[in-house]
């Protein structure tokens, strides 16, 4: 009986730790400005972000060009929006324009996770914040 009284004590402590630090690594993320690397089924990004309180403004450089975008970070929980001129790609209907919409969760490791819906897909995306290395060589390159 004490080793399964036990056993459920230890079993509550991890569970209950668990969703502790999950809370606080969400609580740790004060702003979620800076520079990410935005990555969806195998198309890898640069991703500059602007927080201010719950708005968010952004830029991702695709490669079709460039996507201003706009959204809100609330309770861990991410929306933006945007479209770009497509960078002369073109659709069945003769518009070279593409429009997104994305939502995401803030992850317990600080990284960004979502689904995103275009004009030219849907995607799951992926998104995490660059490392700064001082004096080092910049990591901003497009990859596909």
């Amino acid at each position: 009986m004490r080793l399964a009284l036990a056993l459920g004590l230890a079993i509550i402590a991890t569970v209950h730790n668990a969703g502790a630090s999950a809370q606080k690594a969400t609580r740790e993320v004060r702003t979620l400005s800076g520079e990410w690397t935005f990555s969806a089924e195998g198309y890898v990004m640069p991703l500059s972000l602007r927080q201010d309180g719950t708005r968010v403004t952004a830029t991702l450089e695709g490669f079709h060009g460039s996507f201003p975008l706009q959204g809100e970070f609330r309770k861990g929980l991410i929306h933006f929006a945007g479209s770009s001129d497509g960078g002369g790609i073109r659709h069945s209907d003769d518009s070279n324009d593409i429009d997104l919409f994305a939502i995401g969760t803030l992850q317990p490791d600080g990284s960004l996770q979502g689904t995103l819906v275009s004009t030219v897909g849907n995607l799951t995306w992926h998104a995490e914040r660059k490392t700064v290395h001082p004096g080092g060589p910049s990591s901003e390159h497009l990859h596909h």
